[in-house]
């Protein structure tokens, strides 16, 4: 009888795993993924300690925590004193908890020496591991877009040399590799993100809209526009409320609730925080909305009583969960016409793409046609959902991550 192999799902993330109320999409979806021991692969995870892990009943021989030790506090006080150029050329990142958490990591790993190890997100980490233990297969789990832009030539040098599996949770990174290098010699997989339909489908109801809509005075036959994420320059959060401003002086009144938190933001922008919330009371007072950070559990709230989404980025986009949540709950996306959103969004069916050239204009041209015509929204809405039964549930992606670890083996 051939041996079970362990995989060691690792989290570039600092989030803890279980997730946890706070947890983004990442987390999520790692514990998905990690649920489906067969006889031949047992998976375990690694994350980041959390105090809230106290209060949850998981199994711990399955998620393995870095912990705050004695040593990680000295390390960290060490560290905050060393200038961050040093700790920059040393580790490749500057960050003192991030050097903590991935440092703790290679002492694990150095210990547990697994069969395979699946690195999410920060390829500074895959490369670490793929050094301290390199008889284990590696594979690269990029959760982007722009493959080179990101990682560089020596990067993807260094991946096509040492991975033994390639995964992304869009199509053109693997694109890009593989024309980077056409004889590309392990396999690949786009593993998207996804949903559990009965979390929101089945909480899709027209008086939950109105009540939650009741919250900010707004009537049911207003219209109104929903953003959740990160309040920073690369989302045009300003240039959305600049849209909205230029349309209320046109005489169309749009409502706009925004979901997220600059408290809970990794590297937050409190300049430009400021300046899209002073603009926000200046102009637009009783149009936007700050709902602040809302925990997945009631985000079903936020989705139902919205007319439209929208996904303003500027630079690039992976695979975002609140572009597929909102769907998910039958509401239609504007979004820019870049990264993942080109995969997900087929423009005048599940919703509309819009070009990164003059957001604000383009933008206004979009809502203005989408006023004018709401019926419209009624039939986007009916594909939106169906796209994510077709497309985008948890069984889909568990069995398409079952299948290249199966085909890996």
């Amino acid at each position: 009888m051939s041996k079970t192999k362990v995989v060691y799902l690792v989290s570039g993330s600092r989030h803890t795993i279980p997730p946890n109320k706070k947890s983004p999409g990442v987390p999520r979806i790692i514990e998905k993924l990690s649920n489906n021991d067969t006889t031949s692969i047992s998976y375990k995870v690694v994350s980041k300690y959390d105090d809230s892990l106290i209060h949850q009943d998981y199994n711990k021989r399955k998620y393995l925590h870095i912990k705050p030790t004695l040593w990680n506090r000295f390390f960290e006080s060490i560290l905050n004193k060393v200038p961050l150029r040093i700790k920059k050329r040393v580790y490749g990142y500057s960050l003192t908890d991030r050097i903590v958490y991935y440092e703790g990591i290679k002492r694990l790993i150095r210990k547990e020496r697994p069969d395979v190890i699946i690195t999410f997100m920060h390829f500074e980490l895959f490369k670490k591991l793929c050094k301290v233990h390199p008889k284990a297969k590696h594979i690269y789990f990029f959760r982007s877009t722009d493959l080179k832009l990101r990682l560089g030539d020596q990067n993807i040098d260094f991946l096509i040399n040492n991975s033994s599996g390639f995964l992304a949770n869009t199509k053109s990174p693997i694109e890009e590799l593989k024309t980077i290098s056409p004889r590309l010699n392990f396999p690949t997989e786009t593993i998207y993100n996804s949903v559990k339909l009965n979390d929101f489908t089945d909480k899709i109801c027209e008086e939950l809209s109105e009540q939650y809509r009741k919250t900010f005075n707004l009537k049911p036959d207003d219209f109104v526009i929903g953003y959740a994420g990160r309040l920073s320059e690369e989302k045009s959060v300003l240039e959305l409320f600049e849209a909205v401003h230029y349309l209320k002086n046109k005489g169309l009144k749009v409502h706009v609730l925004v979901a997220g938190s600059i408290a809970i933001e990794t590297t937050p922008n409190e300049d430009y925080y400021n300046l899209i919330v002073n603009y926000a009371n200046e102009n637009l007072s009783d149009q936007i909305h700050f709902l602040g950070w809302l925990p997945n559990e009631k985000l079903y709230e936020f989705y139902n009583a919205l007319d439209i989404g929208v996904l303003l980025s500027k630079y690039s986009e992976g695979n975002s969960m609140f572009l597929l949540e909102t769907l998910s709950m039958g509401t239609p996306m504007i979004a820019t016409r870049i990264g993942g959103n080109l995969e997900m969004i087929t423009d005048g069916e599940n919703g509309f793409l819009i070009d990164i050239e003059n957001v604000k204009q383009n933008l206004i041209q979009k809502l203005e046609f989408i006023i004018s015509n709401r019926g419209q929204l009624n039939e986007m809405s009916t594909n939106a959902l169906k796209y994510i039964k077709q497309h985008h549930t948890n069984d889909i992606m568990v069995d398409k991550f079952n299948n290249f670890m199966q085909n890996f083996e």
